[in-house]
Formats: structure tokens, C-alpha cells, sequence
């Protein structure tokens, strides 16, 4: 019969044993799969530089007591860059323009804005965004005449950065931009675009 000492000696060898072939295993578990990147958050630092297009529906009120026209749905561009603040704001500017090819012209609304976006939880995409400016209406001929009128420009916006590895984001927006000009012959009048937008988004900080 085996005595008490050999006993407890068997029992410490056969942990010890165990618990070596579990640490392997669960050390291997905890890794990332191979291919993916593994990015920790917060986030958001550094300079950022941003692409878009999108959707935009463009509508036009020249009374301002008639309400605004129909809603004419065309392509828009952005280009957005800047700089971050903290993990809840970063600050920059943005062009943002609207086209509407019409055979010998071009319409175009167009805005130059100072923007802030605000993110309201640390570790979260998703952010609100206010920007003022100037805009500009203006129809281009191709014999390269063009007219138009410029005036101020306001947008109150939202969006998500949807991470794809330590610099790249996928950004999907939605945008309200108002414009207000004062022409000489028709006087006072408003343009507004809804935009909805999908860009690429690079930020350079680690």
C-alpha cells in the first residue's frame, strides 16, 4: 500500500502537469487571429484628414414665405482636416460641394465651413458636428463664363468612425448645411442641402 508521502507527492506532480498544458492553450486563446490588427482604445489623436461623397438633396427658397422647392438630389465631395483636441473634440475645416451638371453648365453649392466635432463618449464612433462659414451658388458655362452669388454658410451634422485599423476609419455622415445670400436683383433667399455621405477617414497620431 502506498504511503501518505508518496501520495501527496503524486498529486503536486500531476497539477503542476496540468496547469502547463492549460497555460499554453489559454495564452494561445487570448491572441488576436492571424491577419487581424489588434487596436485598443481610446483612440482619437493627432492630425486627421477626411474624404467623402455622397447624396445631397439641394432645395431653394427665394421668397422666404413660399417655403423651399422641391428636393433635387445630385452628387456632393468633401474633403475635411484638422486636428484633434482631446478624445471628445476634434477641430478643423471643411469644403463641402454639391454638383449638378446640366449639358452646357454646371450648378454647384458649395460650402467653406470651420467645423467642431463633438464626441460625447470616449469610446464611441459616434460624434455631433456644428461648422460655419461662407457658401457660394454658382452655375460655371463651358465657354468659361460663371455667375453667382456668396453669402454665410452654417451646418449642424452627425456621423460614426468606424475603425479598420490603427489609422483608417470608414465615416458615414449625414449633414444639414443651410446658405443665405443677398443678390441685387432678387434680393434676399436661402438654399439648403441634406447630405448623406460615406468617406474615408486617415488619422496620422499613434
Amino acid at each position: 500500500m502506498p504511503s501518505t508521502c508518496s501520495l501527496k507527492v503524486t498529486a503536486v506532480s500531476l497539477a503542476v502537469t496540468a496547469a502547463l498544458m492549460i497555460s499554453p492553450a489559454v495564452s494561445y486563446g487570448q491572441e488576436p487571429p492571424e491577419g487581424l490588427v489588434e487596436v485598443s482604445e481610446p483612440s482619437r489623436r493627432g492630425f486627421w484628414v477626411g474624404l467623402g461623397l455622397g447624396a445631397g438633396g439641394e432645395s431653394f427658397d427665394l421668397s422666404q414665405s413660399s417655403g423651399y422647392s422641391d428636393v433635387l438630389y445630385r452628387p456632393t465631395v468633401s474633403l475635411r482636416l484638422g486636428g484633434t483636441v482631446n478624445q471628445h473634440l476634434r477641430l478643423g475645416g471643411e469644403v463641402l460641394s454639391w454638383i449638378n451638371d446640366v449639358g452646357p453648365a454646371v450648378e454647384s453649392l458649395s460650402s467653406a465651413l470651420f467645423i467642431a466635432q463633438l464626441y460625447p463618449f470616449s469610446s464611441s464612433g459616434f460624434y455631433v458636428k456644428g461648422g460655419l462659414g461662407i457658401g457660394r451658388n454658382a452655375v460655371d458655362f463651358d465657354d468659361g463664363f460663371d455667375q453667382g452669388d456668396t453669402g454665410f454658410a452654417g451646418l449642424l451634422g452627425a456621423g460614426y468612425e468606424l475603425r479598420l485599423g490603427r489609422r483608417f476609419y470608414l465615416n458615414p455622415t449625414i449633414d444639414l448645411v443651410g446658405h443665405r445670400y443677398d443678390d441685387s436683383v432678387i434680393g434676399d433667399y436661402r438654399e439648403r442641402l441634406v447630405n448623406f455621405g460615406l468617406g474615408i477617414m486617415l488619422q496620422t497620431g499613434r
